[in-house]
């Protein structure tokens, strides 16, 4: 297997994660996406615009979470101590062990708080494969580069075209996998579903290896 595959599953092993975390926190916590900030930050106009100042409150934190994430990429990509991606990985993992633990507390906003932080980090770690530039903690790019490369395939039969069609829509099956695995564990186990996400980083971070030693 050469190094364009391994990078192509170690993405799509990725994107399950993503999928995970996304489909557990709106299962289980007030239909809050914390893997981006689109909904949070239209929930915090929304409050504002009603007069919810506790809400206001606690997804200006959400936000503060996510942009602290994206800083602490920046800043630890500069030093280039580790690769972001097995730094994503461990990030991933204390994420998880957090909002286990933050969930018992009885407030959904600061039980994503760790995954709103995390979210972010992976997005930039792993944010193209290849040629492909694609998010594997959210589908809409996926989505539309899927749709249009597909289309393009089909009107002239652009071989290359349907390749990286092809991965769009692997990366869309895996993302939402880890979002049915999310819904199907929390049906059972609520909120404690979240430690079974330590078993797709597990397998992320044997897909890393492999990546990383055919390098």
């Amino acid at each position: 297997m050469n190094i364009f595959k391994k990078q192509m599953i170690l993405h799509h092993t990725v994107s399950t994660i993503g999928g995970f975390m996304a489909g557990y926190t709106i299962f289980n916590h007030l239909d809050i996406l914390a893997n981006a900030q689109t909904g949070n930050l239209l929930r915090l106009v929304i409050s504002a615009c009603t007069g919810n100042r506790e809400s206001i409150g606690y997804c200006a934190l959400l936000f503060i979470a996510y942009v602290s994430g994206c800083v602490f990429y920046t800043v630890f990509r500069w030093y280039d101590v580790l690769s972001m991606k097995i730094v994503s990985l461990i990030v991933t993992s204390l994420a998880i062990v957090g909002t286990g633990l933050l969930s018992h507390c009885g407030n959904h906003y600061l039980a994503v708080m760790p995954i709103a932080f995390a979210m972010p980090i992976q997005w930039n770690a792993y944010k193209k494969a290849g040629s492909n530039s694609s998010a594997t903690v959210f589908s809409s790019n996926n989505v539309r580069q899927a749709v249009m490369l597909l289309t393009t395939y089909l009107l002239n039969k652009d071989k290359k075209a349907l390749r990286n069609a092809r991965f769009y829509w692997a990366t869309l099956l895996y993302f939402h996998i880890g979002a049915a695995a999310a819904c199907l564990l929390s049906l059972a186990l609520s909120v404690h579903s979240i430690w079974f996400c330590l078993i797709f980083v597990g397998i992320s971070s044997i897909a890393y290896y492999r990546y990383k030693t055919a390098q």
